[in-house]
């Protein structure tokens, strides 16, 4: 009996030493598991950048978060469609060419474009007009960055501005009406609506954090910080300044963008929409940080237009911040950016 029973104790021994070794090997097997796992999530996590052309201009992508490829896929779809079904007038689909087709006439849109028209009335109502979508007859006239660039002559311009009446523009939720012979051009708000269908997108995805620039515009995405650099309007490859941001738009107009010069005198693509003529202020450029890519980019044009003092008032109106940069190099920048501006460029000087 006793040499059963011991017999017994070492075939129980043999058992666990069995089991030891089995559960040290699963154990090892669960570390190593673990450790590729906390790598591909890693990995997964990793930033994702890209370069693409899009809206006729060049599109920056900085995706933190998984899936980035597959995600830039998706965004590149969104901008065509924010391009060729909304908001172009030039794709003949699009809704803003339909609208202008039929002047006169009831519409039907989506619900964003309506909603994109709205925020820009908003703007042209409380900036006195000098912004305003319903300068499609003009710049038709002056064809910035077109192959027929010219300076019109006055008779052309007196009769286009005819035309120019933001108030004239009739919206329900899913249809515009602009008056007989009027042509709507949104491609001042358009590369903000274009961040805000972006910001929309992204929402739906594994995306943590991204910076996403569509040309003067940018959706800062996340809670993630980033260093945006503002332009030099003496040279649009450098910058003269960078603001720390975080979960907002961003949206900068200059007289360095588009223009051509005849004569002596440059002529830049920002109109003012009551003279039809290129805005004449002592600015550079205005860059304006806000919740909305649309609101932002409508802000940046008509502060622009506008001229320092003026824009101050409209800011205040839509809880919008700015730096102004004049022809002269000196720099302001409103209250609620003062902490996050950082001036890079010595030759540039803070306004006292």
């Amino acid at each position: 009996m006793c040499r059963n029973r011991c017999s017994a104790l070492r075939n129980t021994n043999n058992g666990n030493k069995l089991n030891t070794k089995a559960l040290i090997a699963v154990t090892v097997c669960a570390v190593l598991l673990i450790c590729i796992v906390l790598t591909d999530l890693v990995q997964s996590r990793s930033e994702y950048s890209s370069t693409t052309i899009a809206m006729g201009t060049v599109v920056n992508f900085r995706l933190f978060g998984s899936d980035g490829e597959q995600t830039e896929l998706g965004l590149k779809e969104n901008l065509t469609e924010t391009e060729e079904a909304l908001l172009s007038h030039r794709k003949e689909n699009s809704d803003i060419y339909r609208v202008n087709a039929a002047s006169g006439s009831a519409v039907s849109v989506s619900k964003e474009t309506v909603d994109f028209i709205a925020t820009a009335l908003e703007v042209s109502k409380k900036c006195g007009g000098v912004f305003d979508i319903t300068v499609g007859n003009l710049t038709k006239l002056w064809d910035f960055g077109g192959d027929n660039q010219r300076i019109p002559d006055e008779e052309e311009i007196a009769k286009a501005i005819e035309t120019v009446s933001h108030s004239s523009v009739k919206i329900t939720d899913t249809t515009v009406i602009t008056a007989n012979g009027q042509s709507l051009d949104l491609g001042a708000v358009g590369k903000g609506a274009a961040c805000d269908r972006i910001r929309n997108y992204l929402s739906a995805t594994r995306t943590d954090s991204a910076v996403i620039s569509v040309g003067g515009s940018l959706l800062l995405y996340g809670n993630r910080s980033f260093n945006i650099g503002i332009v030099n309007p003496e040279n649009d490859t450098e910058s003269m300044g960078t603001l720390k941001l975080s979960d907002t738009c961003v949206s900068t107009s200059g007289d360095y963008e588009r223009f051509f010069v005849e004569g002596d005198k440059t002529y830049h693509h920002i109109l003012n929409a009551r003279t039809g003529y290129p805005a004449e202020s002592n600015l550079s450029s205005v860059t304006v940080v806000c919740g909305s890519g649309t609101l932002s980019d409508a802000l940046s044009t008509a502060c622009f237009i506008l001229g320092y003092n003026d824009s101050l008032v409209l800011l205040k109106e839509f809880d919008a911040e700015a730096v102004f940069v004049f022809k002269d190099k000196t720099v302001r920048v409103t209250d609620g950016l003062e902490k996050k501006f950082t001036l890079t460029d010595e030759s540039f000087v803070m306004a006292e």
